[in-house]
């Protein structure tokens, strides 16, 4: 049986929020001081992993029901947490139907609040458990909701999941030319970092390959499976997968080379539903390659471990197995195990299993009437099967359309929106350039004003300078040289004391016109006054 699935465990989609919330290691009971402390204390007992779920699940509904009740109803962040919480707790105690409510009642509060990552992200949850109830239909279109979420926030790696997902449902639904076009489109936003999401996506399209009986693609594809598996466990299915593509091709060397390395590596020691699976197939490519390979020991052996394991689907391989190794040996026990064949498929409602066990008893069965029987009933499943691929088709269709018109829609509102930011984006441009040149022209001023009062103070020393250089060499040419005169007729003559005074007072007149020449002029209010006193002591 080929193996295209790819299920992530529930604890990895809530891992950070489990890992990141701090666990006491001894259980606390809740005191009634106050809301506030209690809810703290329900909150570490919540995510105390060494309580049991059930006991996790009744102190979780407890806190939530107080905070309920509180005056900011649906405020607190802690709502949240405390129904993932739950949603854990559910899906460990195996109760599915609360697990879906829980989600729902999650994903609502998210969409109230808005918040974009939470809705993606259990939407994909949602799907996720969808699947596990063989609603695939609805897990398609919760995975397809989670991607289109995560295409707006630019989340790449987990567009290349969710589309990983949605392949490989429509590869199980018989969309097999959709899941290619899902699987290649999800390859665009994975990188080398994301090789067990490329793994899936491989071999999911060596899958498609197969079923539609392209089987030299199908070992292609395989292969780069093999190649990028970084799970040991994943990477024996895509072997197992890559052996069975080889036995119906009939090169059963290839095929049981396979299969016995598989066994030898130990990969599937502590798997007992994988390892029930490649014994099985080895047995039966044995005997497909050498009827006379005494394999019936094995074939018997794996039924049994199936049975007590409770491995339905596995059930099914070893009934198809054996009718087969029967048919020609003993018809009889050939018909027995078509016939339980076809009973565990009608229970796991697989309406391909179904068909397959059927055909197997129209060609076994002696009773004409029975043959006829099955026959009828062969018709009926085959035509309700082409009718479902093709509804699938169409819903698969209608979808995509729903989608495109979407993108249009939002590239249509993209565009707008561009041409607003550009308008908003060449005002903010001209703003600038206004703003620039008034910058402009205020600081050149400036620093033509400042050029101006340093020219203006330059000019001002420069006049000074001259000024006090004339009157130095007026004091030193006029004053100076008189007043060596003066001493020199003191010390040298006898000129009566009149002349000296004389001397004297031309010295003095000298000093005076020096000052009048350089003293300003006053012509303000003043000027009148100040021009009488000049003209009066002149």
């Amino acid at each position: 049986m080929i193996q295209c699935k790819f299920r992530p465990h529930f604890f990895v989609i809530i891992s950070c929020l489990v890992l990141a919330s701090c666990t006491s290691k001894e259980a606390l009971k809740p005191s009634e001081n106050s809301t506030q402390d209690s809810i703290h204390i329900f909150m570490q007992d919540i995510r105390n992993n060494d309580l049991d779920f059930k006991t996790r699940l009744s102190i979780a509904n407890k806190a939530f029901q107080k905070l309920k009740n509180k005056e900011e109803d649906g405020k607190d962040a802690r709502i949240e947490e405390i129904l993932a919480y739950k949603i854990y707790f559910f899906d460990n105690l195996k109760q599915l139907d609360s697990v879906f409510s829980i989600n729902k009642t999650l994903l609502q509060l998210n969409i109230e609040n808005k918040d974009s990552l939470a809705i993606a992200s259990n939407y994909y949850r949602l799907a996720y458990y969808y699947f596990q109830t063989d609603k695939k239909d609805s897990a398609f279109i919760a995975y397809k909701l989670s991607s289109d979420i995560y295409l707006k926030l630019g989340d790449s790696l987990k567009i290349g999941e969710n589309l990983m997902q949605m392949a490989i449902i429509q590869s199980d639904l018989g969309d097999f030319i959709g899941s290619d076009k899902t699987a290649i489109q999800a390859l665009k936003y994975l990188d080398d970092t994301n090789l067990v999401y490329k793994s899936a996506i491989y071999n999911c399209i060596g899958i498609s390959a197969k079923n539609r009986k392209n089987y030299k693609e199908a070992i292609y594809w395989y292969k780069k499976a093999i190649e990028n598996s970084t799970i040991s466990s994943f990477k024996a299915v895509r072997k197992s997968n890559l052996a069975v593509t080889y036995r119906v091709l009939k090169e059963y060397d290839k095929s049981i080379a396979i299969f016995e390395e598989l066994l030898k590596d130990g990969d599937l020691d502590n798997d007992t539903k994988a390892k029930s699976r490649v014994l099985d197939n080895l047995a039966y490519t044995k005997w497909l390659a050498n009827e006379n390979e005494n394999v019936i020991d094995d074939l018997l052996a794996v039924l049994n471990t199936r049975l007590a394991e409770k491995d339905l689907f596995g059930l099914i391989a070893s009934y198809d197995h054996l009718t087969d190794y029967y048919t020609n040996k003993n018809p009889d026990i050939a018909l027995s195990y078509a016939n339980k064949m076809y009973k565990q498929a009608v229970i796991l409602n697989s309406a391909r299993d179904k068909l397959s066990a059927m055909q197997k008893l129209i060609d076994l069965e002696t009773s004409t009437s029975k043959a006829k029987e099955y026959y009828n009933n062969y018709i009926k499943l085959s035509d309700s099967i082409v009718d479902a691929e093709r509804a699938i088709l169409n819903k698969f269709e209608k979808l995509k359309y729903d989608s495109e018109k979407n993108r249009e829609d939002n590239l249509q509102l993209k565009i707008l929106i561009s041409k607003r930011e550009l308008e908003l984006e060449k005002e903010k441009t001209r703003n600038i350039i206004g703003a620039t040149l008034s910058g402009s022209v205020v600081f050149g001023l400036l620093v033509f004003l400042y050029y101006r009062k340093q020219k203006y103070l330059q000019e001002k020393r420069t006049e000074v300078y001259k000024t006090e250089t004339r009157i130095a060499k007026k004091i030193h040419d006029e004053v100076a040289n008189n007043l060596v005169n003066i001493m020199n007729k003191v010390q040298y003559t006898e000129e009566p004391k009149e002349l000296l005074l004389d001397d004297l007072e031309k010295v003095y007149l000298l000093t005076r016109d020096i000052s009048h020449q350089n003293n300003t002029v006053e012509t303000g209010e003043e000027f009148e006054n100040s021009l009488k006193k000049l003209t009066y002591k002149f």
